[in-house]
């Protein structure tokens, strides 16, 4: 948890520029959450246009206007305006990497209550509560 599903058009991005995604969008939340980075999941769903997706944290299924989009599904309690900024952070991020124009990217991040997720076998705290064991692997790889 986080879970990012990247949606993307069929042979657009290659695996570089996946795993290029990953690591910014794990440099995105970690670095505006606070969240252990080994916490993130990136995913790249490949769909053909009109495509729908069921939405893990929220209920009936999400429907993008772009070719690219960006469904997360994060733990609820961070302030709206924390979870504007990581989406716009994770949305520019995936353009500047993939090389396609910003109208070409949207997205958006349901919630669920951090008790409904679990984590190595362990219920989620709220987010700022997890404990300092969960960091040790925190540091930036390089």
């Amino acid at each position: 948890m986080p879970v990012y599903r990247c949606v993307i058009p069929e042979g657009s991005l290659t695996y570089d520029q996946r795993a290029e995604i990953a690591t910014a969008f794990t440099d995105v939340h970690c670095g505006l959450s606070a969240a252990p980075r080994n916490f993130v999941q990136v995913v790249f769903l490949e769909a053909t246009a009109g495509f729908e997706l069921p939405d893990t944290h929220g209920s009936g299924t999400i429907k993008a206007d772009t070719p690219y989009f960006v469904a997360g599904g994060n733990r609820g309690g961070r302030p709206p305006e924390l979870k504007a900024k990581i989406l716009a952070g994770l949305l520019k991020r995936f353009s500047a990497i993939a090389g396609v124009p910003t109208d070409q990217v949207s997205g958006r991040i349901s919630e669920a209550p951090a008790s409904w997720t679990m984590e190595a076998g362990k219920v989620l705290p709220e987010p700022g509560e997890e404990p300092a064991e969960w960091y040790e692997h925190a540091a930036v790889s390089g």
